[in-house]
């Protein structure tokens, strides 16, 4: 390589004109590797700014992957990098007072992600491995929508984190993408926390031309999320509570019940959300013959298929959630050996709440 140039591919992640782009440019250090903090001239004035190494390449002049006279030149490196700059938070929401959305700068992951499939992410070094549905992305901006609930341990401690924190880990995409080919006509249920991973599917769907139905529940007005989202992107919106606080009282499987009754011709109903209101929701469907898939979210821990621990009987037969899955013919699903299974860790998960709210209190006095 004596008589090649080295050029990078520098991308400045904390710029938010450019993230998600590229620049080449010629480097005078020889040594150095894919994920290195250097300082660069960006933009007409030539601004000097921190980026970070995406790619390295070797050439001659003739074969650069710009022309030579144009490409500037990177001015140092830095000494320390900053670590994980792919996974940090560039935006926080609340949606109601325990679920968060957050959008996660993982290009990529946004590159391949689809409706339905999942991620693997960890807080921290020493953290547990947690799948969160994948409920957005930004191709163009390289970022990944994740809604999750704060009920256990470390979606505690993911909550207490903030936009420019950075996450140890964030895999994905994992898991089978909704099959929506050749759908024209589409109800879509989602409960509570739920509705995070159906909205995207929802979304889809209306892009293609389908029509879509929404049936959306929650216990009351207080834990409503998303509804504007899903009005946009449905040709008919229902919102249910269990107390009758907001939308229409009961569950969602009234007006679905209601609507098939009355001849709406479902290609498919689409259900996700809590074990039991699947459950119930395929009770409604299958004396009528209505096409019925659910989105299974059981104990995981490593996303491949090597751990077993997201094992379900569907059909008679042991498939895997991460990988075979996470969507199921919920004709097939054997609902309730699901619910134990997911109950298994209730113990341990409360005493990790209490043990995390702990340490939090402390940080904060």
């Amino acid at each position: 390589m004596k008589d090649l140039m080295c050029f990078t591919a520098v991308e400045f992640v904390n710029d938010p004109n450019v993230v998600g782009q590229t620049y080449w440019y010629l480097c005078p250090f020889t040594d150095i590797k894919e994920g290195t903090d250097v300082v660069a001239p960006l933009g007409r004035r030539n601004g000097e700014q921190v980026g970070v190494v995406r790619k390295v390449e070797f050439a001659d002049e003739f074969s650069a992957p710009y022309p030579v006279a144009y490409i500037k030149k990177i001015k140092r490196v830095l000494g320390e990098t900053v670590k994980n700059s792919s996974f940090r938070i560039v935006k926080k929401r609340s949606l109601n007072s325990t679920v968060t959305l957050m959008d996660i700068y993982a290009p990529l992951v946004a590159r391949k992600a689809e409706a339905g499939q999942f991620i693997i992410l960890r807080v921290g070094e020493d953290g547990e491995r947690i799948p969160l549905t994948v409920a957005g992305y930004n191709r163009r901006v390289g970022t990944v929508r994740i809604i999750f609930q704060i009920v256990g341990g470390t979606t505690m401690l993911l909550n207490a984190m903030n936009a420019g924190d950075c996450l140890a880990d964030f895999v994905g995409p994992l898991g089978c993408a909704t099959n929506t080919d050749g759908l024209k006509k589409v109800c879509i249920i989602g409960g509570g926390v739920g509705c995070a991973i159906a909205l995207p599917i929802a979304e889809k769907l209306h892009k293609s031309g389908c029509e879509v139905h929404t049936i959306i529940g929650f216990r009351n007005k207080d834990l409503l999320i998303l509804e504007d989202e899903f009005a946009a992107c449905s040709d008919k919106l229902t919102v249910m509570t269990d107390d009758g606080s907001y939308g229409s009282r009961g569950l969602v499987t009234a007006p679905l019940k209601e609507a098939i009754e009355q001849g709406e011709n479902y290609d498919e109903v689409i259900a996700i959300g809590p074990l039991i209101m699947m459950k119930f929701v395929v009770a409604v469907t299958k004396p009528y013959g209505v096409k019925t898939t659910v989105s299974m979210n059981p104990i995981m821990i490593d996303g491949t298929g090597m751990c077993g621990g997201c094992r379900l009987t569907v059909g008679g037969k042991i498939k895997f959630a991460c990988v075979d899955g996470p969507d199921f013919n919920g004709f097939e699903v054997d609902f309730d050996e699901a619910m134990a299974r997911s109950n298994a860790y209730a113990e341990f998960e409360r005493r990790s709440r209490e043990e995390n709210c702990n340490l939090l209190k402390k940080a904060v006095e």
